[in-house]
């Protein structure tokens, strides 16, 4: 029989119904609302959609420290894509140390957690039976989207730092590790997040080789998947390391790429762009697709501030009119905005004719220039598992 971990108790089934903040979850179970403390601070851009199930956790009134609680759940995991993804992230140690780090470690003989040297603390201080010490930082990772696992799903200066420092240590000879913890999904490849975090991303490139690569980077990178069930009970998927692959080093430093820009428009608006002429645009949200190949971050910015900018794109003579803005890179050395465009179209936008794309050409026989690289939705597309669903088929297989 497999061994086995509680990471969460089923409290309570419930639905998602909004996250007002990165830390608060709003649930609906039998008709009430309840505030949830959420444990994962990750933007869980993916998964969170109304109505999505959550099993939530009794809270504890008073906690460890002796102050009170301010909710009285916890959002403890998410029913997604027929499994359960446990969304207690610092609970993924608890799953490192039972069932995950003597079949990483060879010879793996004393496990000792919350290890501080110097001025920092890791997860783990591990001893082999040759008495080599290794150094182990613990990451959870719950993106898991066309097989593909990735890490971080926001940017983390936090394990940048753990990272560099895991380097360092190398070099005064401690073993060094870092782990991430899969804890959803059928994932047959792990990948850094390079469309969030390309300094992480980048820094793994650098510092890191999977382990059954060999010892020679100073940081050994390991990837274990685990299966959580309804009750919170965990266990080690076999076999227990799924491949990585760091090589993005390069594209991640690249700054080179396409985007998608989320307008929201709370009135009906008017606007002269260039050739085109007078445009109206009804209350929505609207859609752009584009590309940078160089400076693409910097792209990003500039279109998502509204004001103190000479309007060069059609999209400047929008964005003043936007209440809100938000911005979504995907790093590549391909140019991907038409492709992103017509997948905003089939997705049942409404393009709005010849906005961003007086400069696209057909590419190949028998193809079409595209009628617009603006698309309007009724609905914020970032409630639409099929918008979100876009991003992430992009972001999977980045080249």
């Amino acid at each position: 029989m497999k061994e086995k971990v509680r990471l969460f108790r089923n409290d309570l089934e419930a639905a998602f119904a909004q996250r007002p903040n990165r830390f608060l979850i709003i649930a609906e179970s039998g008709g009430k609302e309840l505030q949830c403390h959420c444990p994962n601070p990750g933007r869980l851009t993916e998964c969170l959609f109304p109505g999505v199930p959550l099993i939530l956790e009794k809270r504890a009134i008073q906690k460890a420290g002796g102050s009170l609680a301010k909710t009285a759940w916890t959002a403890a995991a998410i029913r997604y894509n027929d499994t359960i993804m446990p969304l207690y992230a610092s609970r993924a140690n608890l799953a490192a140390e039972k069932l995950i780090l003597k079949k990483t470690i060879p010879g793996l003989q004393e496990i000792h957690p919350e290890f501080s040297l110097g001025g920092s603390r890791f997860d783990f201080l591990c001893i082999d039976r040759q008495g080599q010490r290794h150094l182990v930082e613990v990451k959870a990772c719950s993106l898991v989207e066309h097989r593909v696992a990735m890490f971080p799903d926001a940017p983390s200066g936090r394990a940048l730092k753990h990272l560099e420092e895991l380097a360092r240590l190398n070099e005064e000879g401690y073993f060094c590790h870092v782990l991430f913890v899969i804890t959803q999904g059928s994932p047959k490849i792990f990948i850094p997040n390079l469309h969030t975090d390309p300094q992480f991303a980048a820094a793994l490139s650098q510092y890191c080789l999977p382990a059954e690569k060999g010892t020679e980077a100073p940081v050994q990178a390991h990837a274990a998947l685990i299966r959580c069930d309804e009750d919170g009970m965990a266990e080690l998927v076999s076999p227990s390391t799924i491949p990585m692959d760091l090589s993005y080093g390069k594209l991640a430093a690249s700054d080179s790429g396409s985007y998608l820009i989320v307008l929201e428009l709370a009135q009906k608006a008017e606007a002269e762009i260039g050739s085109l002429g007078r445009i109206s645009f009804e209350k929505g949200w609207y859609v752009y697709a584009g590309s940078a190949m160089k400076n693409l971050s910097s792209r990003i910015s500039r279109h998502l501030r509204k004001t103190h900018k000479k309007k060069h794109w059609h999209l400047d003579y929008l964005t003043p009119h936007a209440q809100s803005i938000k911005g979504f890179p995907v790093i590549s050395f391909r140019n991907l905005e038409c492709d992103l465009a017509g997948d905003l179209i089939a997705l049942g936008g409404k393009p709005i004719a010849g906005f961003g794309s007086s400069d696209c050409k057909a590419k190949g026989a028998g193809k079409k220039a595209c009628p617009s690289h603006l698309v309007f939705f009724p609905s914020p597309p970032l409630l639409n598992h099929g918008f979100t669903d876009i991003i992430f088929k992009y972001r999977s297989f980045v080249s």
